[in-house]
């Protein structure tokens, strides 16, 4: 295969709208951004790693063979010794109005149009700027075939955005290109060590279980790990965690505990199983037990057949891992002692024989063995689930609101779960968007929820675009309030009025749910109550009768 090659690119940057947008969203970004260009100058020609975007641009390599920088310069004088020093041209931009506007926009405008009759031709034009002013510009650079790429720092609109071939979004940016907001300091509880109440026999005990279960089909989601740790009596939900304080901290530190457990990154996260190498020994100790080559045979042999019959005496479809744990069952800890006798997973083993005599399916989540001539797979639940929770009409609203202003089309029970996830997390950590939309997607998921990364991060942004600074002081309430303005405006932007009728079926999608999960916490609280109520009632009684 051939080397592609490398991108030859003119960049050009509008400081003063990139700057105070991500400040907005996060002021360590903003200040990384202006005084380290060098760094994400790098992460450009590297190929913007963790970005998508189509085919021909994606983790293309670049020279970037012009840089522009368009700065003001009675407001950011002192960043500009950052960009010469990574050999950015700084023209300076000083505004021309009280209003503080200055003619950045114009100048790259005219340098823009200039470079596409320069001598080298440049495959590619990257402007940072969410400027709407520049679509005319973009729309030309397409007519003379050039790929453009953009990072918009705000709410841009969706012509600018559809104009170009690739879209850096701001997290993407923060998070990959400026290296801000990492999870430092969220160990255990504000950055205190954590403290298991756990014994090392129930970790051990809960790290086999775990292999156990991602063994099936090589990997466990994130959601599905509350209800694998409440198998076990000693593990409840008042034990904040068993000491280690959240779901992710207690299977980093059970993964850690087996040697072939790996916790991989995505939405949700999940912890996955490592392979054995065929060509050297395992990672486990030098005494790890292995099965001969003919015993290894035996026991795939043993193990297909058992599966066999199962499958063949079930009424219903057989949940893979469910069918795992029954061989583990009867066939004892040979089976995982020799990594499913060598294929690795029991989906691999299984996936590896032919004529198996019933078929296996990935989809729906989490696995399932079935034989196609008696049993009817489970269909997809997800899209209907979320149908039969909100009622049409809101459906319908919702869906054509998530259209025109981007954003998610969750259930009101979903904003809930998300904006109680958020106001939690503020009250013990200050707020980074990529370190806070981590810790709230783990905290939705300990609900059982998954909420993707990408929606959490647009909630974010969408309050912070309100001008919203984020404190311990928020609450679900507030935050759902300053999301709901935020729409509003999007919607404003979009020249779309809403009615009366439409503000209340916008105010019931978004702050609805946490009305619906207050009233549900309350309910609860009153069950219990009533419970202990009725037990003092009944041992008074008792001990008067006595």
């Amino acid at each position: 295969m051939t080397e592609q090659k490398r991108l030859k690119s003119a960049l050009f940057v509008d400081f003063d709208n990139i700057y105070l947008g991500l400040r907005q969203l996060d002021e360590d970004a903003a200040e990384q951004f202006a005084s380290n260009p060098a760094h994400w100058l790098k992460w450009l020609e590297e190929g913007m790693p963790g970005l998508t975007g189509p085919e021909e641009l994606q983790g293309r390599e670049r020279d970037i063979l012009i840089r522009q920088c368009y700065l003001n310069p009675r407001g950011f004088q002192q960043y500009r010794p950052y960009f010469t020093r990574s050999a950015f041209a700084v023209v300076d931009c000083p505004s021309l109005t009280s209003q503080g506007k200055n003619s950045a926009d114009i100048y790259m405008v005219m340098d823009i149009l200039d470079t596409l009759d320069h001598p080298t031709h440049f495959d590619e034009f990257i402007i940072l700027s969410g400027d709407t002013d520049f679509m005319p510009v973009m729309l030309r650079l397409r007519e003379y075939d050039r790929r453009t790429t953009i990072l918009s720092a705000g709410p841009a609109a969706a012509a600018f955005l559809a104009a170009a071939d690739m879209i850096i979004s701001e997290d993407v940016f923060i998070e990959y290109a400026l290296d801000v907001g990492a999870e430092e300091g969220r160990k255990g509880t504000n950055g205190v060590t954590v403290t298991s109440t756990a014994t090392p026999e129930l970790l051990d005990a809960m790290a086999e279980k775990l292999y156990a279960e991602a063994s099936a089909n090589g990997e466990i989601l994130a959601t599905d790990l509350p209800k694998l740790y409440r198998s076990f009596p000693e593990f409840r939900r008042d034990s904040n965690w068993l000491g280690f304080f959240s779901l992710r901290a207690l299977t980093t530190h059970l993964s850690q505990r087996h040697p072939n457990l790996r916790i991989t990154e995505g939405d949700p996260w999940r912890v996955t199983v490592a392979l054995p190498h065929k060509s050297r020994k395992s990672p486990r100790q030098a005494g790890e037990k292995t099965l001969p080559a003919s015993k290894e045979e035996k026991l795939r042999r043993r193990i297909v057949d058992l599966v066999r019959r199962m499958v063949s005496d079930a009424k219903e479809p057989i949940l893979m891992g469910r069918a795992a744990q029954e061989v583990i069952n009867r066939t004892g800890k040979q089976v995982l002692d020799s990594h499913w006798a060598g294929a690795g997973t029991f989906k691999n083993l299984l996936q590896s024989e032919e004529n198996l005599g019933f078929e296996i399916a990935t989809s729906p989540s989490p696995g399932y063995l079935y034989d196609p001539e008696r049993h009817s797979l489970p269909r997809e639940e997800e899209s209907a689930k979320k149908g039969e929770e909100v009622p049409p009409k809101l459906a319908e609203f919702s869906k054509r609101i998530s259209r025109i202003t981007g954003a998610p089309n969750l259930t009101p029970r979903q904003y809930a779960i998300l904006f109680t996830a958020l106001a939690e997390d503020l009250k013990t950590h200050p707020y980074h968007l990529t370190a806070t939309s981590k810790a709230v997607r783990d905290r939705v998921i300990e609900q059982g929820e998954a909420i993707s990364r990408a929606n959490i991060n647009n909630v974010l942004k969408g309050v912070a675009y309100a001008k919203h600074r984020f404190s311990k002081r928020d609450t679900p309430q507030s935050l759902a309030r300053v999301y709901r303005s935020y729409l509003l405006s999007r919607c404003e932007d979009a020249e779309l009025e809403l009615s009366r009728e439409e503000k209340r079926l916008l105010r019931e999608w978004i702050e609805g749910g946490l009305r619906d999960l207050k009233q549900k916490n309350g309910d609860k609280k009153n069950g219990a109550a009533k419970s202990t109520e009725l037990v003092k009632t009944s041992a008074a009684g008792k001990n008067k009768k006595e």
